[in-house]
């Protein structure tokens, strides 16, 4: 690794939190994934864009809510912010492997360049997707179609 990609593996490392230990960690981190899929469950129930099915093609739906969302500055009509809303994305992506995916399960992991700083994530035989949140999503460079998450979920699908 570079010098440069050290600064920012620790630059993020710095940002994830900290735990004594495993156990605290994985309480957390699956409490933080059910609270974020109740928050989808429950804006999605108060609009028909997008049916939180846990289904493959329910991801397209999604994202193209979000850009909706993001487009028109409307994260708030549901009580959220845009970085909840991606939080929640990330999980309901997680949830959708899991359920999808045969093998796929959640898996939380020290983080390897910060002791004591954890993520939470999928895994499925050799492949993993760390999954804490997808940072200003907006951004994703080449996703003119807007179905750059349901690549993600193709790609690792065929891992």
């Amino acid at each position: 690794m570079t010098q440069r990609g050290l600064e920012i593996a620790n630059q993020f490392g710095k940002k994830l939190p900290s735990f004594a230990n495993q156990a605290k960690a994985e309480e957390y981190f699956f409490a933080y994934k059910d609270n974020h899929l109740s928050i989808l469950a429950e804006i999605a129930s108060k609009q028909t864009k997008f049916l939180c099915d846990y289904s493959p093609e329910s991801l397209k739906n999604l994202e193209l809510w979000y850009f909706e969302l993001y487009e028109n500055d409307s994260f708030y009509q549901f009580g959220v912010d845009r970085e909840i809303f991606e939080r929640c994305m990330a999980m309901y992506f997680g949830e959708v492997m899991i359920k999808n995916i045969e093998g796929a399960h959640w898996i939380i992991e020290e983080y390897a360049f910060t002791p004591s700083k954890y993520e939470l994530g999928v895994n499925k035989g050799l492949g993993a997707v760390m999954l804490n949140r997808w940072t200003d999503h907006f951004e994703t460079p080449n996703n003119k179609r807007k179905q750059s998450i349901y690549r993600e979920y193709k790609k690792f699908a065929e891992v």
